[in-house]
C-alpha cells in the first residue's frame, strides 16, 4: 500500500506540462511583475514599499481583529488554517516537546536515526534530512524569498509534504512564481511581519506598544525594534533569522521543552549549511553582520521571556554563536542515552532539561 506521504510526493512530481506553460508566460510575467513592482515603489512612501510585490494580482483576507486569514494569487485562493488551529495536530500527544532544526553545518554530526523527536519543526533546507536520515518533519517555517528564489528545489520537497507551513504572503508570492501554487499539498499558516505586515503601513515601535498588550507581544527595550510575538495569529518578529520565527512559532503552539539543532551563528558567511557541498554552492547569508545587533539581543531577550513563561530551550549546537548564558547547551548524544533510559520500566525522570 502506498503511503500518504508517498502519494503526496509522487503527486508532486507530474504537471510537467504545466511548468512548461508557466515557463512560457515567464518572460511576460516578469516585465509585468517589474513595472508594478517600479510603479508602487514611486509612488509610496518607504513605510509601505514592503508590499510592493504584492501590490498587483495578490489579495488578501483579514479578519474583523485584521488577522490575516487567508489569501489570492492571481485569482487563486490559497487553503490556509489560519481560523482552524484545531487542524495542527494534539500537542497533547507530543509530550509538549519540539525539536528546531536549523541548517548550520553541526547538524551533520547527529545521527537523527538514533535521536527520538516526537515533534519536529524545520526551517530553510532542514528538509534535506527527510532524504539523508529520513526525519520526517510536522511544521515547517520558510520566511526569506531569497531561499525561495535560491534553491526552489528545497521549497518543492518542503510544500509537498503533510506538514503544515508558516509563512509570510511574500513567500507565497515567490512559490507561486518560481514553483506554482498547484504544487502546495501541505497545510499554510499565513504569518504576518510584526514590523513590516503585508498590505499595510510599517509601524512605529510607538504605534505597536499602543495597538497590542504585553499577551500579544513584548517589545524589548534596545536601540533596535526588536520583540518576541505571544500571538502568532498577530505576526511574527524576524530577528534576522528564520530560526527566530521558528521559535516564536513553536512557543505560540505550546511546547514548553525546546531544542534547537544547526543554531550555529557562527562565520556563516564562508561556512557552507550541512546540505550545501561547497563555499561557492553557498546561498548568501547576512547572520554574521546581523548578529550582534539583532540576532543575539533578540535570543538574549527571548531567553529571559520564556524561562518566565515555563519555557525549557536547549541548544544542540556545540559551536553556536549564542552562549551558554542564552540557551543552555546540551549534546544530541546525552538528549538520545536520556530518552534510552526512559524506555526502561526502573528508569529515573530524564536529566536532559534540569
Amino acid at each position: 500500500m502506498v503511503s500518504e506521504g508517498n502519494a503526496i510526493r509522487s503527486s508532486c512530481a507530474v504537471v510537467e506540462a504545466e511548468q512548461g506553460a508557466r515557463a512560457s508566460k515567464s518572460p511576460v510575467r516578469r516585465a509585468g511583475n517589474t513595472f508594478f513592482k517600479l510603479l508602487y515603489r514611486y509612488t509610496h512612501t518607504r513605510a509601505w514599499r514592503h508590499n510592493e510585490r504584492l501590490a498587483h494580482a495578490v489579495a488578501l483576507e483579514r479578519d474583523e481583529a485584521g488577522r490575516l486569514t487567508g489569501m489570492r494569487i492571481r485569482g487563486r485562493r490559497l487553503a490556509c488554517v489560519n481560523a482552524q488551529m484545531a487542524l495542527l495536530p494534539d500537542l497533547r500527544d507530543a509530550g509538549q516537546e519540539c525539536h528546531l532544526i536549523a541548517t548550520g553545518p553541526s547538524v551533520s554530526a547527529i545521527d537523527y536515526r538514533a535521536l527520538p523527536m516526537p515533534r519536529v519543526l524545520g526551517v530553510n533546507g532542514a528538509i534535506a534530512l527527510t532524504e539523508r536520515q529520513g526525519v520526517r518533519f510536522d511544521y515547517y517555517c520558510i520566511v526569506d524569498t531569497g531561499f525561495v528564489r535560491s534553491r526552489p528545489d528545497l521549497v518543492e520537497r518542503v510544500i509537498c509534504e503533510p506538514l503544515t507551513l508558516f509563512t509570510t504572503p511574500l513567500v507565497l508570492w515567490h512559490i507561486a512564481e518560481h514553483i506554482g501554487l498547484e504544487q502546495i499539498r501541505c497545510r499554510v499558516f499565513l504569518v504576518d511581519d510584526m514590523l513590516f505586515p503585508a498590505g499595510r503601513r510599517a509601524p512605529r515601535a510607538r504605534e505597536l506598544r499602543e495597538t497590542y498588550d504585553a499577551r500579544t507581544l513584548a517589545l524589548f527595550d534596545a536601540p533596535q525594534p526588536l520583540g518576541f510575538s505571544l500571538d502568532l495569529r498577530r505576526g511574527v518578529f524576524d530577528g534576522r533569522t528564520v530560526a527566530y520565527t521558528g521559535l516564536q512559532v513553536l512557543a505560540a503552539l505550546g511546547f514548553t521543552r525546546l531544542y534547537l539543532h544547526g543554531v550555529d551563528l557562527a562565520a556563516a558567511k564562508r561556512t557552507p549549511r550541512f546540505y550545501e557541498e561547497t563555499v561557492s554552492s553557498m546561498q548568501p547569508s547576512y547572520l554574521d553582520e546581523n548578529f550582534r545587533d539583532f540576532i543575539e539581543p533578540s535570543f538574549r531577550h527571548a531567553s529571559a521571556l520564556l524561562a518566565r513563561s515555563g519555557v525549557a530551550v536547549r541548544n544542540l549546537s556545540m559551536e553556536s554563536a549564542l552562549g551558554e548564558d542564552i540557551f543552555p547547551k546540551l549534546r544530541w548524544q546525552t538528549l538520545a542515552q536520556a530518552a534510552a533510559c526512559e524506555s526502561e520500566p526502573a528508569a529515573a525522570a530524564s536529566p536532559a532539561l534540569v
